[in-house]
């Protein structure tokens, strides 16, 4: 208590910068001559008489004590006054620090934080905070309002500055695309303001829904073919039981629909493994052309019934590239059959691959231990139905089909699973999977995939 009373300004190191020198500045000791003037006076006079009188020599002594006394303790307030703006100079440095960490730390978060005063003006923000929700302009200053109009955000923001926490949902613009954001407001019991924290949740919401979607494509496509079945056997063992030619066409129905649901696990399973993390790539060098050869075997059979030519073309000095053997065939059968599915017949089906440089997808690395930036372009076209362009965006999304693929023969449909797997074997190599479709001209699917081709395929 003692020393407080001493030393008022001690009481204010925590406060800001400009405080802190106001105060410094107010208990500056001042230089009083009235204090120095009586006893000057004294001691002069004492001395001129003194001349005459020795008595008076005694005062002037006292005097003289006097000055010494006023001396001594003008000294001690210039010590103290020093050692207080040592002080003040420490806790200016101290606080100018604590400032910089402050928004450096914020500034490196990569969530937007917004903090309001007692009136709802912004008096804090993070870098994060003008790039999202300010568009690179100054926030400071202005009124929450202002930056957020949806009143549910709004009104969260109020309630922290009543001293409660809440949270609400937020959609907003960025980038040209809708992020949606979950808004935590906290309050800042020292300022009565609040501090607002938006944390983009727009991946786990579409993964959600994903999920949701993804059940409920999942349980029609096996319950359509199982349906078939179940209804074939209940006739078989009913109206059918002593009908041969009935009996055989439902068996026939049996065997396709048992040959759907067969396809339709296998895709789910490689779908699965491929959407894992911890599937492992296991890179090889893989010749072209028995490559070509051996995932376009299968479709023969198909090929030959529609009057279908495969053409390949490999322009590279080598026929050689690097990468995971078990996941090129994987996309390459899923492509080829599809072209074979949806040419008109007589036409021609061409596979194409050529070296191409090409950089790397940060979201999509390439396998451990390719670390050169050629890579190579695969490319499947089919002279046949196209897809719409209003169908070319979701085409890779799981169980989507075009409508005339869906509406048309069995032999036509598939799982609706086929493009997703390439998708996902393409982005497990580090690679992207694009499409070129004029409608009912034909379709092209582009396969690039980087760091797969040595080095010295490369052309020019």
């Amino acid at each position: 208590m003692e020393s407080s009373r001493k030393n008022p300004i001690a009481q204010k190191t925590t406060a800001e910068p400009g405080e802190l020198l106001t105060a410094l500045g107010a208990n500056q000791p001042r230089y009083n001559p009235a204090l120095w003037t009586l006893p000057a006076s004294i001691l002069l006079g004492s001395i001129i008489v003194g001349a005459f009188s020795p008595w008076f020599l005694v005062i002037s002594i006292g005097a003289l004590v006097w000055l010494a006394a006023i001396h001594r303790s003008n000294t001690d307030q210039l010590r103290t006054y020093k050692e207080n703006q040592r002080q003040f100079a420490r806790s200016i440095q101290s606080t100018t620090s604590l400032t910089a960490l402050l928004g450096s730390i914020l500034d490196s978060a990569d969530v937007p934080i917004v903090a309001t005063d007692q009136h709802g003006s912004i008096i804090r923000v993070n870098r994060a905070s003008q790039k999202v929700l300010g568009s690179g302009r100054m926030l400071l200053g202005e009124h929450f309002e202002s930056l957020i109009t949806q009143r549910a955000v709004q009104e969260i923001e109020e309630l922290a500055r009543t001293g409660e926490s809440a949270h609400a949902r937020l959609t907003l613009p960025v980038g040209g695309d809708m992020r949606v954001f979950d808004v935590v407001a906290e309050p800042i019991a020292s300022t009565r303001g609040a501090v607002c924290t938006f944390t983009d949740i727009t991946e786990l919401t579409r993964s959600a829904t994903l999920k949701a979607d993804f059940a409920a494509n999942a349980s029609h496509e096996l319950r359509t073919p199982i349906a078939s079945i179940l209804g074939a056997i209940q006739t078989l063992e009913g109206p059918a039981r002593n009908d041969e030619r009935m009996s055989q066409r439902l068996i026939t129905m049996i065997s396709s629909n048992a040959t759907r649901l067969d396809l339709l696990v296998k895709d789910l399973l490689d779908l699965s493994k491929l959407e894992s993390t911890l599937i492992p790539t296991v890179l090889t060098e893989i010749d072209l052309h028995e490559m070509f050869e051996r995932t376009s075997a299968p479709f023969a059979t198909v090929c030959e019934r529609r009057s279908l030519t495969i053409e390949t073309k490999i322009m590279m000095e080598e026929p050689i590239m690097v990468s995971d053997d078990s996941l090129l065939e994987l996309i390459l059968r899923n492509l080829i059959g599809n072209a074979a599915k949806f040419s008109h017949e007589g036409t021609t089906i061409s596979i194409h691959a050529e070296p191409i440089v090409m950089g790397v997808d940060p979201d999509a690395p390439p396998p451990e231990g390719m670390d050169h930036t050629s890579g190579i372009r695969l490319s499947v076209r089919d002279r046949g139905i196209g897809i719409p362009l209003s169908h070319q965006t979701r085409i890779f999304e799981r169980f989507y089909q075009v409508d005339e693929a869906r509406d048309g023969s069995a032999a036509r449909r598939g799982t609706g699973l086929g493009l997703a797997i390439v998708k996902h074997a393409a982005r497990t190599l580090g690679g992207t999977i694009r499409v070129s479709s004029i409608h009912r001209q034909g379709t092209t699917m582009i396969v690039e995939l980087p760091c797969c081709v040595p080095e010295s395929s490369i052309s020019g």
